[in-house]
């Protein structure tokens, strides 16, 4: 599988190309890989775009069944038991001003990843993103079928281009 892989210099951020969903899952998959409990992964991008395919494959690379993972559209929250907790959050239908009695801040835990689908609604009720992974996900405009993925993680992404 071979993914276009850019680093943006002078950021910490990484640009990547998905050409399917399976390079998407393969991305996600490298950066569950790497999580260590404590971390919170923010997603955004337009509907359709690759958020969930993407938090599947987080969750393998957590040790938890891709297959497993379904977006928590009407729940809002799923909570997935491997290496350690793995809830994922679905903010679509939400308001930002319905996000304080939501309980995210209880979900934020030195032994549990939190993955966050449509973040935009944190941004717009102006929480503070912090130290959190940013991934931003979004149609090529010229490439049918093709993503670009902007992962910004700081120091723990390290995920690099394959060949």
């Amino acid at each position: 599988m071979t993914f276009t892989h850019v680093h943006l210099l002078m950021t910490r951020s990484h640009e990547f190309l998905s050409r399917s969903n399976e390079q998407t899952l393969e991305l996600g998959r490298r950066l569950g890989e790497q999580l260590n409990g404590g971390e919170v992964v923010l997603l955004f991008g337009p509907l359709g775009a690759g958020k969930t395919v993407f938090v599947r494959g987080m969750a393998s690379g957590m040790g938890l069944q891709p297959d497993e993972i379904r977006s928590p559209s009407f729940t809002l929250i799923n909570e997935h038991q491997g290496r350690f907790v793995f809830y994922h959050v679905d903010l679509y239908r939400l308001s930002p001003a319905s996000l304080t009695d939501l309980g995210l801040e209880d979900l934020y835990r030195s032994d549990a990843v939190v993955a966050v689908e449509w973040a935009e609604r944190l941004e717009e009720a102006g929480w503070d993103l912090g130290d959190s992974v940013i991934v931003e996900i979004d149609y090529h405009p010229t490439q049918e079928d093709t993503r670009i993925l902007l992962i910004d993680g700081g120091d723990l992404i390290a995920l690099e281009a394959e060949s």
